[in-house]
């Protein structure tokens, strides 16, 4: 059994490691002798734990899906504060969640065009309108959801909205970014409870 619990934290680390290089370096950084060199490890071991680079590419999408998950159910609160936290993880609002969404946006462009890695890149997106349709959800349960909003249309609206901070989020170096993202989010959550005439 111990080896089994070293592979997957072996596996992780690379991964780790090939998120960072996609982010300093971008995709044309991502071969196995710069991944391999950023874990720390032989290049004969990362081919070990992934054959091939397209495994890499996708096992690196599901550590991004994993990580989020992860955080999110590890939210202990209820009603509008948890809608907050959770939406926050979809952000880049520190430097895990930016490495996280940079590694998601290129790989999620390659995948437009790279069968092999489409199914990871739409579990991703597919998670990430899980959340948001949760919030909407979360929000209805807590009376928060204005009468006659649509909730289907709503998750909709707020994964648009999702999406279109997060890379202003990217773009934005200033340390205002964080600051100016969570006010867009909440003041769209603010009038989500406003009903719809």
């Amino acid at each position: 059994m111990p080896r089994r619990i070293d592979a997957e934290e072996r596996t992780e680390q690379i991964a780790a490691a090939a998120l960072r290089v996609l982010e300093r370096d971008g995709l044309a950084g991502l071969s196995v002798r710069g991944v391999a060199a950023e874990a720390g490890i032989a290049a004969a071991s990362l081919r070990r734990a992934f054959p091939t680079q397209q495994a890499l590419r996708v096992y690196c999408l599901q550590l991004v899906e994993q990580r989020a998950a992860s955080r999110i159910l590890a939210l202990d609160l209820s009603g509008r504060p948890l809608v907050d936290a959770l939406l926050a993880q979809l952000l880049p609002l520190d430097a895990d969640r930016r490495t996280e969404l940079l590694a998601q946006v290129q790989l999620g462009v390659l995948a437009l065009t790279d069968d092999g890695l489409q199914p990871a890149a739409i579990a991703l997106s597919a998670a990430v309108d899980r959340a948001c349709a949760s919030a909407v959800d979360i929000l209805s349960d807590a009376g928060q959801l204005g009468r006659g909003r649509d909730p289907e249309y709503e998750a909709r609206r707020l994964r648009a909205l999702i999406d279109g901070i997060a890379m202003h989020g990217l773009w934005r170096g200033h340390p205002q970014a964080a600051t100016q993202m969570l006010d867009t989010l909440g003041r769209h959550l603010d009038e989500l409870a406003d009903p719809r005439t």
